[in-house]
């Protein structure tokens, strides 16, 4: 139970592991699949601290603008740090993770082919995983 009561999710021990190996790696990323209550997605998992990188240069690329380029950044580079200093990363006190990271993303539940260069969600909203990429035909 936690504080307030409420049941806690289960933990997925073998998923916890995997971001444990992605987070003591920077260069590591894993292709994954994940089963979400919004559908199912697609990328290659990565630690929190590679996502953060990545987030802070899609943030300045996205705002176009040279200034705002530098503003967004900075705003990126803020919360970042937040977080280290309230220790939020990974897993807020209690040594697991909270959050699941993923680069170069496909969602597959929506027609057509959505993409996008990061995702983050909750990891207790994982209902299911499959490591490696979708594939186009059947498994054999």
């Amino acid at each position: 139970m936690s504080e307030s009561g409420a049941a806690l999710p289960p933990i997925d021990a073998h998923l916890e592991i995997l971001l444990r190996l992605v987070d003591a790696q920077p260069e590591a990323a894993l292709k994954i699949c994940l089963t979400t209550p919004g559908g199912i997605v697609a990328g290659n998992l990565v630690g929190s601290r590679t996502w953060a990188d990545r987030w802070e240069h899609v943030v300045s690329t996205a705002t176009g603008a040279e200034d705002a380029a530098d503003h967004m950044a900075h705003l990126a580079h803020t919360v970042r740090s937040a977080l280290k200093e309230a220790d939020a990363e990974p897993g807020a006190g209690d040594g697991l993770h909270g959050f699941i990271h993923l680069v170069d993303v496909t969602f597959l539940s929506v027609p057509g082919t959505a993409t996008a260069p990061l995702w983050r969600g909750r990891l207790g909203d994982v209902s299911g995983w499959a490591l490696g990429a979708p594939a186009d035909r059947p498994a054999s």
